[in-house]
This record gives C-alpha cells, structure tokens and sequence, in this order.
C-alpha cells in the first residue's frame, strides 16, 4: 500500500492506510490540545503560510491494541508543506469506505456506567482528529437504539456505532436489519425469509461488562483500538443468527444463545443490579451450587468441518472468505443430527465468546462469517465436572473440546425442544426446575422451543482482526 517517508537520522515508513488525519500545525483541536483550554485568541492569517504540520497515525502495538501517535513535520518552504498535506488529504479523501458522518449511540448505564465518560475522554476526540461528523445519542431506556434506527432518516450517514456492551451492540443491528426487511418489505417473522442486509456498516466500541463481541472481533476490548478501527473504515462480514419461535421473530443476536446455567444466571441476576457486574458472580455461584439440569431435543444441520479440528478465525481467514464467496456449495452441509438428552447447558456460539475472563471462550475455532455456529451442549453431570467447566472456560491455553461430558458440533440451524412442558402456570411455579430461559446477548428470551438459523455475513463490522503477534516496530518520533 502506499507509504509515507521520512529521512530523519534513519528512514521512517508509515502506510498510508494508517493515517488517520493531517492538520496544520496551527489547528486547535477541542479535546485534543490539553494545554490549551480554548481557541488561540488570534488565528492564523490565511496570508501567512504554515512550515510545519502535525500528522496523526496509528500504530499496532502488542496484543491487538492500536495506539494513536503524532509527528509534527517542518519545512522551510512554506510550498512544500502545502504540497505535502494536500497529497496526504487527497489521498485520505480517497478512501471512501471511511466513515465520515456517524450516528454514535452512547449506553451510559452499562458495565460499569464509564459510557459517556468513554465518549468524552477516549472516542470524541479521535473522531474530531479523523473529521468526523457526529450525530451522539446517550440512549435513556431499553429500546431506545432499536426504535430510533426503525424511525430515523438514516440517508446521509455513513455508519452507526455504539459505545456499551453485547446488549448495546444486539439493538442496533436488530433495528438495522429490521429496518432493512422494512423497507424492502420482507417478513422477519418467516423463519425461512432471507433476511437483508443493513446497509450501514456497525462500529462497536465495548463499555459492558463482558464485550465478547468486541474481543472476537479485534482481539482485546481496548476503546482506542476499537475507536481507531471505526476511523479507518476497513470491515469485514459478521453472522447473525435469527431466533424464531414458530412464526415470530424473538430476537437476533451475534455472541450466544445459551439455555440451562446461563440462562438461569442472567434471570438471577436481574434481580441484583444494583451490584453491577459482580451480580453475575453471585447469580453465577448460586446457579453452580443447584446444578440443575434440563431435558432436550436438539436437531441441526451439521457441518462436516468440527470446530476442534478447524483453523483459528484470523485476519484474512480463508474459511470466511471462502462463505463470503459462496464457493462452498449447500449440499456439503446436508447431515442431520438428533441430540436427546439430559443438559447442564446448550449454548449456540455465533462467535468464539472468548473475553478477558475467557480467553478462549466457548469456542475458540468459531468464525465469525463462515454461515456457521457452534453448538455446545454439556451435559448435567456432577458439580465436580461443572467446576472443571468453569475452570477450563478460564483457561488460556484448554478448551473444551476434549472434556467427556462435552459435545461440540457446527451447524448452520438448529432446533431445541423442551422434553417436558409444563401445563399451568402453577406446575411451572412448583416444577420451575424444569426449564429454563434462553441467555441471548445478555438479555432473557422466556419462550423454550426455538429454531436458530444463521444468516451468513448479514453485518458489515469495523475492524481490523486479531492478528498473529508481532514484533514492535519503530515509529515517528515528535520534532
């Protein structure tokens, strides 16, 4: 790609694709030049022309984090530093996948309520360097993100991003690609309906208690890196599996749909919010301790690649780009398969759900646009065998792939079916240990029998990827 040099005592090269924005030096930039708590009294005259500019750039640095820098540049010739920041701008203007009027949703209750402090401190002035027209929105109910994309005039913006957790991110591309079906006026209800794709591209910036989407997605749930990654426009295709109840449309969701443990713990922990993030901690400890299991019925259309024996989802995964690609004919995925049994959990993994306390997540091969999601089934066993499951989910190096009381598949749909129903609402009362809810992106769906189908690359998401490591490599130093 092409590259910017510098001869100072070595040479310095920097992509251009990695440049986030060139000012002048005597820009002043809210939020960004510290020492300056207002304007300069007396601009520049347009009459006199700069010697030097200040060049923004990002920098990966060590474990998926990317770091904003700056190097101012002089030169004698006023003409020169003219022709300089004209070719870099020229070049910037260029890239048209860069997003340069965003509609930006703010949670400021989630996670640990940092949302709107993020946004000020972290994201406003990246966006400001970058030149990006912000439309922020700080959201004041559940649903405020999901009406507001079905309602508003989405004409003139280039993106929609959100700064808060998994539940944040889950309403706006359910508003998204319930916009989308509205307007091309196709059922969402239809559990076979091809759905539409939004046609905004979704950042997602992580303030919630867990981030998994986040942390699939870029490898950390560092806000600078995500932030930078909304500034430099490159997206990849993400799936979304829809959650259907006969012919009714419960909800879509990209993490995980998980019934039985998890399921009990986010119903739990509704009722201790007030504690913040640990209530999931001490919902989560309770639900361990009654270890109570769940009789079901899961159909799915298998996938012949298992996920123990695929690749890891990396930067330029060919497994991804194959299904983006359609180059993997339907007929190969054709094996049906009936899972009966007694479980301690069933969990439909739509990417790895790795996090900083799982760093492999329940998945860790789980490709985030291949059509596919994984299905993890534990068995109730002994709460001996549970804590081996907790302590494996926190493990940064095992899995769960090998554990005996484990099963793992790939599959693009399936089914679950409760084998004992309940018939009054007294029985489930005295009998509640006979079901559960359904955990999706963190939020409680109560119907039991559901058809999950995934939507292959449905959203177009910020990001960069994970990468393999690397080394660190120099930079521009400030003159």
């Amino acid at each position: 790609c092409p590259v910017f040099s510098l001869f100072v005592a070595a040479r310095w090269t920097l992509p251009l694709t990695d440049v986030l924005a060139v000012r002048y030096g005597d820009d002043w930039i809210p939020g960004v030049n510290v020492k300056e708590k207002q304007p300069p009294t007396q601009p520049t005259s347009p009459t006199v022309c700069p010697t030097n500019f200040i060049l923004h750039y990002a920098v990966r640095t060590t474990k998926n984090k990317w770091r904003h820098h700056s190097v101012t540049m002089s030169h004698t010739d006023p003409r020169q530093v003219a022709s300089w920041v004209k070719t870099i701008r020229n070049y910037l203007l260029g890239l048209t996948h860069r997003p340069r009027k965003v509609m930006l949703f703010v949670n400021p209750i989630g996670g640990k309520k940092k949302g709107v402090r993020i946004w000020e401190k972290d994201v406003q002035p990246l966006m400001t360097i970058a030149g990006i027209e912000t439309k922020m929105i700080v959201t004041e109910r559940a649903g405020h993100i999901r009406d507001t994309l079905l309602t508003a005039d989405l004409s003139d913006l280039h993106a929609v991003v959100c700064i808060g957790g998994d539940g944040t991110f889950a309403e706006v591309f359910n508003g998204l690609v319930l916009r989308a079906a509205k307007d091309e006026q196709i059922d969402p209800n239809d559990p076979d309906a091809r759905l539409p794709s939004p046609a905004l591209p979704v950042g997602v910036i992580p303030s919630g208690s867990t981030d998994t989407v986040a942390y699939s997605l870029h490898g950390t749930t560092d806000v600078q890196t995500a932030a930078i990654h909304i500034i430099f426009g490159d997206s990849t295709g993400l799936d979304i599996s829809s959650v259907h109840n006969n012919h009714t449309l419960l909800r879509l969701y990209a993490s995980v749909l998980s019934y039985g443990y998890l399921g009990d713990v986010i119903r739990d922990s509704e009722k201790f919010r007030w504690m913040g993030p640990q209530r999931y901690d001490y919902s989560g400890f309770k639900k361990i301790i009654a270890n109570k299991g769940y009789e079901g019925e899961i159909e799915l259309l298998s996938d012949p690649c298992h996920p123990a024996g695929s690749t890891r989802c990396m930067k330029n995964c060919s497994r991804c780009l194959q299904h983006m690609h359609n180059s993997v004919p339907d007929q190969e995925i054709s094996r049906w398969v009936t899972v009966r049994g007694k479980f301690f959990m069933v969990n439909g993994a739509n990417v790895s759900c790795a996090c900083s306390r799982s760093p492999m997540g329940f998945s860790p091969h789980c490709h985030i646009g291949d059509g596919c999601v994984d299905v993890i089934l534990v068995r109730h066993t002994s709460l001996i065998n549970n804590i081996r499951l907790l302590l494996r989910l926190s493990s940064k190096r095992k899995t769960l792939y090998d554990l005996p009381f484990v099963e793992v598949y790939r599959a693009r749909e399936f089914t679950f079916r409760a084998q004992q129903q309940l018939q009054s609402q007294g029985e489930i009362n005295r009998l509640g240990s006979r079901i559960s809810v359904w955990n999706c992106d963190g939020e409680v769906i109560d119907s039991t029998n559901v058809k999950i189908r995934v939507h292959c690359q449905l959203l177009k998401v910020y990001t960069r990827r994970a990468q393999e490591p690397v080394r660190q490599t120099s930079c521009f130093s400030a003159m």
